[in-house]
């Protein structure tokens, strides 16, 4: 469905204005770079800590990438927010629910891969299609009320407040299930009590 979307004009560009790099840009490249080993070194690593880790890394990337768009607040909700309590709370729950299981799940096989190969095959078409479209130049810079606490609070609680609403209610219902979890891995570990 998304690879049906409508014809993009494209416009020719002198080859001087490809070739030019700005400080601006040197740093988005240097900074999708560390976003993307991030990433990769979050979802290879066997050690969860190592891969919390990792994403702190990533986190940090997307937050210089945001302040490079101009959108200091984001930023700095990215580095409060997702970099400082939402990693802490990964931590806490991967030192509380690391433990050896059983019988580890392991769904290998010709299914599995065939999945993967048609995933990554749907990511290299639709990366393709979105690099191969030109977008025009921004006109100037953004206004000056672009990100501001104001104008993302306005757009949060009016535009995108079922959507807000919903990842409130998720993130409880994460919360409640890893307590639940947890009591139940405590359970497990004491010792039953004779009775008397």
């Amino acid at each position: 469905m998304l690879l049906l979307q409508p014809a993009v004009q494209a416009r020719l560009v002198d080859v001087s204005e490809l070739s030019t790099f700005s400080g601006a840009r040197i740093a988005f490249w240097i900074i999708a770079a560390i976003v993307l080993l991030g990433a990769l070194a979050t979802i290879t690593r066997k050690n969860p800590i190592a891969a919390v880790m990792s994403l702190v890394a990533t986190f940090f990337g997307l937050a210089a990438t945001y302040a490079l768009l101009s959108a200091h607040f984001l930023a700095a909700l990215q580095v409060l927010v997702y970099a400082g309590a939402i990693m802490v709370l990964f931590i806490f729950v991967v030192m509380v629910l690391n433990r050896d299981e059983v019988e580890p799940i392991a769904v290998r096989g010709a299914f599995t891969k065939a999945v993967g190969v048609a995933a990554v095959g749907y990511l290299v078409v639709k990366l393709g299609y979105q690099l191969s479209t030109v977008l025009a130049p921004m006109p100037g810079p953004p206004p000056p009320e672009f990100g501001t606490v104001a104008q993302v609070g306005n757009i949060l609680f009016t535009d995108y407040l079922f959507a807000f609403e919903m990842v409130s209610v998720l993130l409880l219902i994460a919360v409640i299930a890893a307590v639940v979890v947890a009591r139940a891995h405590k359970r497990e570990e004491s010792p039953e009590e004779p009775q008397t």
